[in-house]
């Protein structure tokens, strides 16, 4: 039984992305996915539908944002081969900030896996509690 809820939560939210990414990730539709987010969120599959395509429609307008170039004059006066070169020569790899980032790039791949498996326990529970709620229902009944 689906429940009309009026705001979604940012968990809500995540779920409805993380799993339609998940199921076409996997050659699913996305119908297929808002079925299930719809059974776990307990909310129409038309307003899964609506609310991915919302999100979206936002991630994309901000990803253009970022892209956007910001164009400057260039001073030919103050430029010249000269300095560009001497800038170039005198930029050398700092080795303790290239290993910083090897470790932290080591560590976002853990918390990533980590983060994964807690999402699939989410997932499972959810569902494993929706097999309850319609088991009470049925029961109700």
């Amino acid at each position: 039984m689906n429940i009309p809820k009026s705001k979604w939560s940012i968990e809500d939210e995540n779920t409805l992305i993380e799993l339609v990414n998940n199921y076409e990730s996997k050659g699913k539709s996305k119908q297929e996915a808002f079925e299930m987010v719809a059974n776990i969120v307990n909310r129409t599959k038309a307003a899964c539908a609506s609310r991915y395509r919302k999100l979206s429609t936002n991630q994309s307008n901000e990803l253009k944002e970022k892209n956007q170039i910001v164009e400057t004059p260039i001073n030919n006066h103050s430029l010249n081969l000269d300095l560009v070169i001497q800038f170039l020569t005198n930029l050398q790899p700092n080795s303790q900030i290239i290993e910083q980032n090897f470790i932290l790039k080591e560590n976002v791949m853990k918390i990533k896996i980590e983060n994964e498996e807690l999402y699939k326990k989410i997932i499972n529970l959810k569902m494993l509690i929706q097999k309850k709620q319609d088991v009470l229902i049925n029961l109700a009944d």
